[in-house]
């Protein structure tokens, strides 16, 4: 009896045994998409002094997150969003990256963000712009050994509760990725609700950041042959176009040797389907004089900058001792600057490259440029906003090319000020203004050149007697909407290109980006991404 009660004790401990086995597979099982831990060691995305407290200072990586490599890549539009995630309700924000977990160079991955349902603490009800995003989250692939930052271009998923206030929001996105690496999805929300939307109210709404919750990571396999490869560069067609995709790569991990201007950290563009030159700032005003001897450009204080570097011939801002001054890092308005009368509203210089010169153009008639000079017209202009004296249109009163010239080639940088201060209805008025005033006032044989607005991000307008209206889905939304309609109204009469100063500066790592957040509220860039941001013209002209 002692026997068969001993045998029976030792079956029963083996029976609990595997029991708590069983109960702890099933509960890691259920608990895969709930249970998080910290990874300290990752890079992190954290608030400005000012605005408030991260809510972590770590990025946070669901357990035991599964890596793949037996499946294909697949577009967002192959993978299916699990009914449960509609229903979600007072839970953190998530990032979701379909599998696989490692690709090719190249390849895509299909990457969501979820917002559950929650609470809103505002008391005044805002709205995005028809068909854009209720909620505005800043989402980057970052590359944990290159630091090579990819924006992840989130947008509403085929769900008609996307467009419907107090709703669970799927967001996603197909992101290319084409440097070898091990990338960590960072971001946060800036905004929730359509808050990111303030024109039709008084007060500018503070961000409230969210952290997002990260289930995977991507690894992109090493691949040396990749069309993609820094070791490929060299061999790339040169570029032609101001807007090619491309990646921040410091100096020190270059395979080759090169003089392309560098960021203030020592980083360079290099776009990945064609390289840049390093042109000097005399070697374009050489091919100015022989390509384009007129240009007219229509701008605000972004363009008297770039003009800055253009007419000193790179020297503006260019010594040691003087790179980090406040005039070179963001207020340069009250600096006196010859060539340049920032009272006038119409300024024309001559640019002579054989003596590297620049002077103010005192001629009666603009359009006659002197030999041996190219001519710069700068229109001073506030964006297409009412802030403008006389009003923008003025500019183009009778006679317009018989008093300024018939040019190669017309800039148009606008949206800093249009975004900051006028409504959606109002921009769209005036950009079907503008698109008639150019039918009318320039010949087939003008190029036509679209400046984005500089990218923003990261904070939000404190100054209170300005009340600008700036944040970054904004900025996108006006940057976008003016480069459709000026390709739609003008693309068959001209050559239109865009020059994009918005996407390089999106493209810089979030500390840098932060930095200039703080550092200008202006919305400048330094005067090393000036060199960066003429360097993409002078490559396509």
């Amino acid at each position: 009896m002692p026997e068969i009660l001993q045998n029976w004790s030792s079956r029963k401990l083996w029976i609990i045994v595997l029991g708590v086995v069983v109960l702890v597979a099933v509960w890691r099982f259920l608990s895969f998409n709930v249970v998080v831990q910290c990874l300290p060691k990752l890079p992190t995305y954290s608030v400005m002094p000012g605005i408030g407290e991260y809510p972590s200072s770590d990025n946070i990586l669901l357990e035991d997150a599964a890596f793949s490599t037996e499946l294909k890549p697949k577009l967002c539009s192959e993978v299916p969003v699990p009914e449960s995630y509609l229903t979600l309700a007072n839970s953190p924000a998530f990032i979701d990256i379909s599998q696989p977990f490692t690709i090719t160079t190249g390849s895509s991955v299909c990457v969501r963000v979820v917002v559950p349902v929650a609470p809103s603490n505002s008391s005044v009800s805002y709205s995005p712009f028809p068909g854009t995003p209720w909620d505005s989250v800043l989402l980057d692939m970052v590359g944990n050994s290159t630091g090579v930052s990819i924006p992840v271009a989130l947008q509403p998923s085929n769900h008609a509760q996307n467009y419907i206030r107090d709703k669970t929001h799927i967001y996603e996105a197909d992101v290319v990725l084409r440097d070898a690496d091990t990338y960590i999805p960072t971001g946060y929300i800036e905004y929730r609700n359509g808050m990111w939307n303030n024109e039709d109210h008084i007060e500018i709404p503070p961000m409230a950041p969210e952290q997002l919750v990260v289930n995977s990571l991507v690894t992109v396999e090493d691949n040396a042959l990749s069309d993609f490869s820094l070791g490929n560069y060299p061999n790339l067609p040169l570029c032609t176009e101001p807007n090619a995709d491309g990646r921040w790569v410091a100096k020190d991990m270059l395979p080759f040797n090169t003089t392309l201007a560098a960021d203030n950290y020592g980083r360079v563009w290099l776009p990945y389907t064609c390289q840049l030159q390093p042109y000097t700032y005399k070697e374009f005003a050489q091919c100015l004089q022989q390509k384009h001897s007129l240009i007219h450009w229509f701008g605000d204080s972004n363009t008297r900058r770039a003009l800055k570097k253009i007419t000193t011939f790179g020297q503006w801002c260019s010594e040691p001792n003087r790179i980090n001054s406040i005039q070179c890092i963001c207020h340069d308005s009250a600096e006196n600057f010859g060539v340049y009368n920032s009272k006038s509203s119409v300024i024309p210089i001559d640019i002579n490259s054989a003596m590297a010169v620049s002077a103010p153009a005192l001629d009666a008639n603009l359009g006659t440029v002197p030999a041996n000079n190219s001519r710069i017209i700068m229109f001073r202009w506030g964006g297409l906003t009412p802030q403008n004296n006389p009003p923008w249109p003025n500019t183009f009163a009778a006679n317009f090319t018989r008093r300024m010239g018939s040019p190669s080639v017309a800039i148009f940088g606008l949206i800093n000020w249009d975004t900051a201060f006028t409504a959606r209805i109002y921009f769209i008025q005036q950009v079907e203004l503008l698109a008639g005033h150019i039918l009318q006032s320039y010949s087939s044989n003008t190029k036509i050149v679209i400046r984005t607005g500089q990218y923003y991000c990261c904070t939000y307008d404190q100054i209170p007697n300005f009340k600008r209206m700036y944040t970054r889905l904004r900025n996108q939304y006006f940057n976008q909407y003016l480069i459709d309609i000026l390709q739609k109204k003008l693309g068959a009469a001209y050559s239109i290109s865009v020059w994009d100063v918005s996407q390089i500066a999106e493209r810089r790592p979030y500390a840098a980006r932060k930095e200039m957040a703080l550092a200008c509220p202006s919305n400048h860039v330094r005067a090393e991404l000036v060199d960066v941001e003429n360097s993409l013209l002078i490559n396509h002209l």
